[in-house]
């Protein structure tokens, strides 16, 4: 062994792109050295590329016959096979004749052997080319699929093995497929919403899922330009709705639809053109509160009235609210907003007003603030205020004098009323008013827990 001929004392040396002869392989024994541990390196071996052409073999009795099972498992080796087997296919230019002679046989291997679908997942997280025409089988397919979502592959990977999967299963497998893997679902269903919209709805019917179709459909005819297309679209998809399982709600949207586009056509030239077929139903909330004329005695017959648009179109009071307060704010009509959260109470067995806000005080009061309102109308909200540390905090932020002598008086603090009224011009409303809270404050009233009962 310590010659130097000992590796190539072979009776012949084979290449295994040759052709024109025919070599019994199992008749041949790789001969390996354990101890220095081979001839062309470590890591290296028969396995190592198409760059080996040539191997030595030698049947003395110094070396072992070992199978390649001893040195790495079935799994292992595997392993290895399809990453030579995936590597890049394209055919270079200018490619000596030679080597596209190999890297054609490489692609004939890869016809007719399937890697395993973690090697073929992993090539695509790295991404890399890979062919997926080498799974052929249902259950390959599926494997390739679930491969790519437990490993976590990015989102086009996953999309292209799906789509691989639509163009060679027939309809019922890939949707049983799809059914039960939710993020392949997802996936191509966000691909088709931007493409192919129809066949998105389509697919969310024939898979039982009334009410995603139902949504998706309906985002579709908003997007329509004509008026007549979609209101006809919207009233096959009300008789599509009561002939299949779609929840109330939805079909509640779709009746409200219908009457919203009834409106902005019926009357959009008195809405003065600030609707049109876009509008959303708070928009037109908005111009319904703009010609509204009557808000101390509401008309709820008139079809722009701006309480039926509300019961119609399933607005919150809470966004009437905020609608109707910005919409008179800006029109300067101040007055009409006592009419509008000063109610007549029909449960209440005196009949009396109140005071009724669906939305924050502190909100409403910046916000007229904001809009420039009169301190009047912004000490009515803020004398609605029950907390009294939070209207003075809130009273100082819009400089509302009132409300803070209101909220002082409250708390009883003398010493602050006094130094406001000093800070007053004189002889001013505000002034008086100060006076009067100071009088109140200082003023000892007879009241049941002052009076002290002694025996």
């Amino acid at each position: 062994m310590e010659d130097d001929g000992y590796w190539n004392r072979s009776g012949r040396a084979f290449n295994f792109d040759d052709d024109n002869e025919d070599i019994d392989l199992k008749s041949l024994e790789i001969s390996i050295d354990i101890g220095t541990g081979g001839g062309r390196g470590s890591g290296g071996g028969i396995l190592n590329d198409d760059t080996i052409s040539e191997a030595s073999f030698d049947n003395t009795a110094s070396t072992y016959n070992l199978s390649i099972k001893s040195l790495i498992s079935d799994e292992e080796l595997k392993l290895i096979l399809d990453e030579q087997s995936m590597d890049d296919n394209m055919i270079a230019k200018g490619m000596k004749p030679e080597e596209e002679l190999k890297l054609l046989r490489r692609q004939l291997q890869n016809t007719l052997y399937t890697p395993s679908p973690i090697a073929t997942a992993r090539k695509l997280l790295q991404g890399k080319l890979v062919s997926f025409e080498v799974f052929k089988s249902l259950q390959d397919k599926q494997q390739l699929l679930d491969a790519v979502i437990d490993i976590g592959c990015p989102g086009d990977s996953l999309l292209s093995v799906v789509l691989f999967l639509d163009k060679t299963l027939n309809t019922k497998d890939f949707q049983v497929i799809l059914k039960s893997r939710p993020k392949a679902l997802q996936h191509y269903l966000q691909y088709l919403s931007q493409r192919h919209v129809e066949a998105a709805i389509d697919l969310l019917k024939d898979l039982g899922k009334y009410n995603e179709a139902m949504l998706l459909e309906f985002q579709t005819v908003l997007r329509l330009e004509s008026m007549t297309e979609r209101k006809a679209k919207l009233q096959a998809m009300m008789t599509h709705c009561a002939n299949n399982r779609v929840c109330s709600l939805y079909q509640q949207i779709l009746h409200a639809a219908l009457k919203l586009f009834a409106l902005v056509e019926a009357e959009r030239n008195n809405l003065n053109n600030m609707v049109d077929v876009n509008s959303s139903p708070v928009e037109v909330l908005y111009a319904c509160c703009a010609k509204n004329t009557n808000w101390k005695d509401p008309d709820i017959t008139q079809l722009i009235s701006p309480y039926r648009l509300c019961n119609d179109q399933h607005i919150s009071a809470g966004q009437f609210d905020w609608t109707a307060l910005n919409e008179r704010a800006r029109s300067q009509a101040y007055a009409d907003l006592q009419h509008i959260f000063e109610q007549v109470p029909t449960w209440h067995p005196i009949k009396q007003k109140q005071f009724h806000i669906n939305i924050s005080l502190e909100l409403a009061v910046m916000r007229l603030h904001e809009l420039n309102a009169p301190a009047s109308v912004i000490y009515m909200f803020l004398s609605n205020v029950s907390s009294a540390s939070d209207k003075l905090e809130l009273a100082k932020r819009v400089k509302c004098t009132k409300a803070i002598i209101d909220a002082l008086t409250t708390l009883k603090d003398v010493p602050q009323l006094l130094q406001i009224r000093d800070s007053l011009a004189d002889r001013s409303e505000e002034q008086f008013y100060c006076d009067n809270a100071i009088k109140q404050v200082q003023t000892k009233r007879w009241t049941t827990d002052s009076i002290k009962l002694k025996l």
